[in-house]
């Protein structure tokens, strides 16, 4: 049996994009992943200085990697990521995902 994935991407917004329209744009870009096989939860997290991360729990790696081409074409996931500074880097590229060994407390 599959252990969960964890899945974690550093966000650092274009200057001049607000806080708001970034919720924004994520609150559309979840309607991808709403009924998706495999897909548990998701949230958008902010750091004190204003850097930002989408962490993103599977139930398997297999999962996760099979939402990966849908998500580089969806027209709301593209909005989202036009909100963010890549350099025009690949929008998976700094995408990490970490196996769960072991989980405390809400279940």
């Amino acid at each position: 049996m599959s252990k969960p994935i964890v899945e974690i991407a550093a966000i650092r917004l274009k200057l001049g994009v607000t806080e708001a329209g970034l919720i924004a744009a994520s609150d559309a870009a979840q309607n991808l992943l709403r009924g998706t096989d495999g897909f548990m939860r998701r949230e958008l997290l902010k750091q004190a200085d204003a850097e930002h991360a989408n962490l993103v729990r599977w139930r398997s790696q297999a999962d996760a990697d099979a939402i990966m081409a849908a998500a580089v074409i969806s027209p709301e996931c593209a909005a989202c990521f036009a909100l963010m500074d890549m350099d025009g880097a690949d929008p998976t590229r700094g995408l990490r995902h970490f196996t769960t060994l072991a989980t405390y407390g809400e279940h």
